[in-house]
């Protein structure tokens, strides 16, 4: 079970640019997104990248509870 998402910030031609990524089903297997957020110096990036944060552990948590609860493991929330 792969479950996560996170931030990664390449170098490139000696700029920085922000990636956020994420796991998801394609094809029956769980493979890793990048999704470009934009680069490192520009002000906008840290929004878009807190909204995107913020998307993929609400996705993640509820990806957990689900697999908890098929497994037994955990009791559906009240």
């Amino acid at each position: 079970m792969r479950l996560g998402y996170g931030v990664r910030v390449k170098q490139v031609y000696g700029k920085k640019y922000v990636d956020v990524w994420h796991y998801e089903d394609r094809f029956g297997r769980r493979v890793q997104v990048f999704e470009y957020v934009g680069p490192l110096a520009d002000p906008a990036t840290e929004g878009r990248v807190k909204a995107l944060m913020d998307k993929f552990q609400a996705r993640t948590a509820e990806e957990f509870r689900r697999r908890a609860r098929k497994l037994g493991a955990v009791a559906a929330p009240r």
